[in-house]
């Protein structure tokens, strides 16, 4: 359960917005969208990203067969539809399944379906059924559709692509709570309320019902073998389904995979969330040259910083990513919730985190409080187009599938207070490094918000008990970075299966094929030969996530950029440090471009303002300070190759002034390299290396 909202409410719905990163410059954030090449059987996919808005039609090319149903379809139980987006190739229907299986002659609900078929002549070898997750999310949607066909078009030759949208989201009999879906009253009583217009349907949607319509559909379209790929509550599909119906499996691929385990215990769930949090954050420390230099001890200086937060909470004003001027409040729960926990997927708190500790420790509060104005992250929002996402059947299925302590018998008070009680018996180190009200309250443990479900019925459980994993080759990825389902968790789900291989992929967040060409490579090499070959990419990060040495206050207290052995420099160390100062200030403006509008306040003073072009976004630097005495002018340019470009002038009591041309890259893919800078500062020649990340 604690997927569902986590995946949702921090703004990570399912994969509409994740990065299906199979090209070398794709980036997270990106979607993928199809561009049809004038004939019915072949088309682009395209990347989009949301902060370098472009489609690069050559991505990859996917030819599919003509749109058909296959020959052993049972036309007659098949609604034909029309497919969202039209894209070529794809034919879509319904086949209806019975709500209530315990009324199977009562009232049906439709699943619907999209179909891609194979190019080759003769039958498919399989089926490929994919899900991105969720719950909540229409697989169908014309950008997760997408992103199926860039992940699995080399496989399109002999296998088809079948996408279901899951009962109650997508074009499934979309369940519609409109206060709930669009934020229009308290979380909690749109929670309730969605659970009152079900009535005794809202526990129909679990993802045990899921797999018997998931069976229904590969009957009715006459398929004998399907290959499932599951990604994060995906993977509760797929377990669902596999044992079941293991013996129409052909392989299994599990990406980021919530499964049994991680749905039987709230507690033991949370447990290992948080003791994989500090994990991640020392790991992007390492990654990065400039933050490996100043944190030797990363889990040392974590602990720190929970500590004092938990016994001096700090509050006060901070900007947010877009802007706007809050009031910020740092308590431990908050620390764990939007700072330690990564809300925003861009890994910009923790990259900063420690650095933030530090300022904190010498008396600087201003970058700890502008990390937790950026990241948090109120429950509930407007979620948009419900047959995009559902926030009731997000809800629903979520709120079905996990075993929560307390008695759904009891009215909602009681389940509290039951909740409560349980609370207290637990161990009192049992979440260290952080305290247990700090990971059992509703910031952190937002799964709790299914108290106010009604859950009448009880619903087909995810797996029956006494279940059968069958031996079916099954590839288990899991991204070291990934805090939504991370590494502690996925292991114990790939221990279940007989012939799993579980795969960690270095520096990937959630749902790997998302960050890694490799780890998508080895999926759809997985699906085409059922072996998992060779692993020895993924040990190297594809892109390896920008992190924060030190907030200064003062250039005085910088490091000294690296001397150019290739250039003629002229500077000494404190100037050097200046530099150091002027080019952290124009990253930092472009890190915080990619959790924001793009106009938003520096850290100390100034402003910027960033203008996302087809090809490459513009970031304008006004008066901006990185540190007290130091602030720079100019503009920075960061392209969809990842080359980054900047000119500067610098200013400021702390500097004699000078102009500076930064040239490089940012978040590209390989080893970390350096911005080498040139220009002037009062009048001596600059030649300086500067770390990318």
């Amino acid at each position: 359960m604690k997927k569902a909202f986590v995946i949702t409410l921090c703004g990570i719905i399912g994969s509409a917005v994740f990065a299906l990163a199979t090209t070398a410059n794709a980036s997270a954030g990106s979607q993928y969208v199809w561009i049809n090449s004038g004939t019915a059987r072949a088309g682009y996919v395209g990347i989009v990203h949301p902060r370098r808005p472009r489609v690069r039609a050559a991505a990859l090319r996917v030819l599919v067969g003509p749109p058909r149903l296959p020959a052993s379809a049972i036309r007659g139980a098949i609604t034909t539809a029309t497919c969202p987006g039209n894209p070529p190739g794809a034919v879509c229907g319904t086949v209806d399944v019975p709500l209530d299986r315990s009324h199977p002659k009562a009232a049906t609900i439709a699943i619907f379906f999209e179909l891609f078929t194979h190019s080759n002549p003769g039958p498919a070898q399989s089926a490929i059924l994919v899900n991105w997750g969720g719950p909540g999310v229409a697989t169908t949607d014309p950008g997760d559709a997408a992103n199926a066909l860039q992940l699995f078009g080399s496989n399109l030759d002999s296998h088809d692509l079948l996408l279901i949208d899951d009962r109650g989201r997508g074009y499934s009999g979309t369940i519609n709570c409109v206060a709930l879906q669009h934020g229009t009253e308290p979380f909690a009583k749109a929670a309730a309320d969605c659970a009152s217009q079900l009535g005794a349907a809202d526990s129909f949607y679990g993802t045990g019902d899921v797999a018997l319509d998931t069976e229904t559909v590969r009957k009715t379209l006459g398929y004998d073998k399907v290959d499932y790929y599951g990604a994060s509550a995906g993977g509760g599909d797929v377990t669902a389904y596999a044992t079941r119906f293991g013996s129409h499996l052909r392989s299994i691929v599990l990406d980021a995979p919530v499964g049994a385990p991680g749905l039987v215990n709230n507690f033991v769930n949370r447990r290992q969330d948080t003791h994989s949090e500090p994990r991640m954050i020392a790991l992007v420390c390492a990654y990065s040259p400039t933050c490996r230099h100043d944190h030797p001890n990363p889990f040392g200086e974590l602990d720190w910083l929970i500590r004092h937060i938990r016994a001096n909470p700090i509050e006060g004003l901070a900007f947010d990513a877009n802007g706007n001027l809050v009031r910020a409040n740092v308590d431990e729960t908050n620390l764990l919730a939007y700072l330690v926990h990564n809300p925003t997927g861009q890994f910009v708190s923790t990259g900063e985190l420690l650095a933030a500790a530090e300022s904190l420790h010498k008396g600087d509060p201003a970058p700890l409080l502008r990390l937790e104005a950026e990241a948090y992250s109120p429950i509930g929002g407007d979620f948009g187009d419900p047959t995009v996402f559902s926030m009731g059947a997000e809800a629903a299925t979520g709120c079905s599938d996990s075993v929560f302590p307390w008695q759904w018998s009891v009215p909602t008070g009681q389940r509290l207070e039951q909740y409560a009680e349980n609370v207290a018996m637990l161990p009192r180190d049992y979440f260290e490094p952080f305290s247990i009200p700090a990971a059992t309250g509703f910031a952190y443990n937002n799964a709790l918000y299914c108290v106010w479900w009604q859950h009448p019925t009880p619903p087909a459980p995810v797996v029956l008990p006494g279940a059968v994993y069958p031996r079916v080759p099954t590839l288990v990825l899991s991204g070291d970075m990934d805090d939504v389902v991370p590494l502690e968790e996925v292991g114990p789900d790939a221990a279940l299966f007989p012939e799993s291989a579980l795969v960690t992929v270095a520096e990937a967040g959630h749902i790997t094929v998302g960050w890694s060409t490799c780890a998508a490579n080895l999926v759809a090499q997985f699906v085409e030969t059922r072996h998992v070959g060779s692993t020895s990419c993924v040990r190297t990060p594809q892109v390896v996530f920008p992190a924060v040495g030190r907030f200064s206050l003062f250039a005085k207290d910088a490091s000294p950029a690296v001397i150019d052995p290739t250039g003629h420099n002229q500077l000494r160390l404190y100037d050097r440090k200046v530099v150091t100062v002027a080019v952290a200030a124009a990253v930092d403006a472009l890190q915080r471009s990619t959790i924001g509008s793009g106009s938003d306040h520096c850290l100390r003073a100034g402003w910027f303002t960033t203008v996302y072009g087809a090809t490459s976004q513009t970031s304008t630097l006004n008066n901006c300070y990185f540190t007290s005495d130091v602030g720079v002018t100019g503009l920075v340019r960061w392209r969809s190759d990842n080359s980054f470009e900047a000119d500067l002038a610098v200013h400021g009591e702390g500097t004699v002034g000078g102009i500076l041309h930064v040239a490089g890259t940012w978040r590209a893919p390989g080893p970390v390299g350096y911005f080498k800078v040139t220009g002037t500062i009062g009048g001596l020649n600059v030649a300086l290396l500067v770390p990318e990340a």
